[in-house]
This record gives C-alpha cells, sequence and structure tokens, in this order.
C-alpha cells in the first residue's frame, strides 16, 4: 500500500489523469450521475480526501450507489466507505456490460484486490462509463511511465 501524503505526487497524477480521460472520452454533455474532478458537495460530507488528494472521477447515483476514484484511492460503497484502497492494488478491474447500447443505465463493477478481496460499485453506463474505464487504463498504462509524461 502506498503513502498518500506528502511524498505522492497528486498534482501530477491529477493533471495527467485528467488529460488522459478527456483527451479519450471527451466531455460530451452533462451526464447523470459521472462527474470528472470536483468532487460534489454530498460525496465531500461521505468521502474524506487526505491533504493534496484529488478527486478524477465520481459518480454519485443514491445513498448506496456512488464511488469516488481519486489520485490515490478508490472509495465506494460499502466496502471502501472508510479509507479506500489504492488503485495500485486492483489486480483485476471487471466492468460488466458497460455499454448498454449507449444508454445511461446502472451496472456494477468489481475489482480484484492483491489481498484477496473484491469491492464491487455502481456505475453509470453508456458514454458515462468511459469516465472510470480510462481510470483504470491511467492506472495500468499510463501511472507506470508517470516520469515520462508531460
Amino acid at each position: 500500500m502506498r503513502d498518500t501524503h506528502s511524498d505522492w505526487p497528486h498534482d501530477k497524477i491529477r493533471s495527467a489523469s485528467l488529460a488522459y480521460i478527456r483527451k479519450t472520452c471527451g466531455e460530451r454533455g452533462r451526464l447523470a450521475f459521472t462527474r470528472l474532478d470536483a468532487l460534489p458537495e454530498r460525496l465531500a460530507r461521505i468521502v474524506q480526501l487526505d491533504p493534496g488528494e484529488h478527486s478524477v472521477v465520481n459518480c454519485f447515483i443514491d445513498a448506496q450507489r456512488w464511488y469516488v476514484m481519486t489520485t490515490g484511492r478508490i472509495f465506494g460503497w460499502p466496502a471502501a466507505l472508510d479509507s479506500g484502497c489504492s488503485p495500485l492494488d486492483v489486480t483485476q478491474w471487471r466492468w460488466d456490460d458497460f455499454k448498454h447500447g449507449g444508454r445511461s443505465e446502472v451496472e456494477v463493477a468489481t475489482f480484484s484486490l492483491a489481498n484477496g478481496t473484491h469491492l464491487r460499485i455502481s456505475y453509470e453506463t453508456g458514454h458515462a462509463a468511459m469516465a472510470p474505464i480510462y481510470y483504470e487504463r491511467f492506472w495500468t498504462i499510463k501511472y507506470p511511465i508517470l516520469d515520462k509524461l508531460e
């Protein structure tokens, strides 16, 4: 597990991950539940971010179906509510049927963690699903070469 404090490059991760997500997915109009970057007040009341940590992509469907993916952790209800888990600890990301014919519906993703546990989150399907999926791709493709990105 990595340290989320002063030595973690939150600002660089925020900048690089948001640029990657926006370049790949764009921002097509207003999505029903999914937001890039800013953490809505209702989620800020639930999730306590560390100093310097930033929300990258988040989704609030209702009180039992939400997630926050940050520059260092993934939170979801109820399993990762307290402290979240590091995206570096995710060994497999499963998105189920994220397309739904382009319609915005709700689906469940399952993330397998290195310690043998799983985190399940509800997410918005259709075009909105591209944001958390490209968050995953950032961590698996771009993060390993973060120091080379500029």
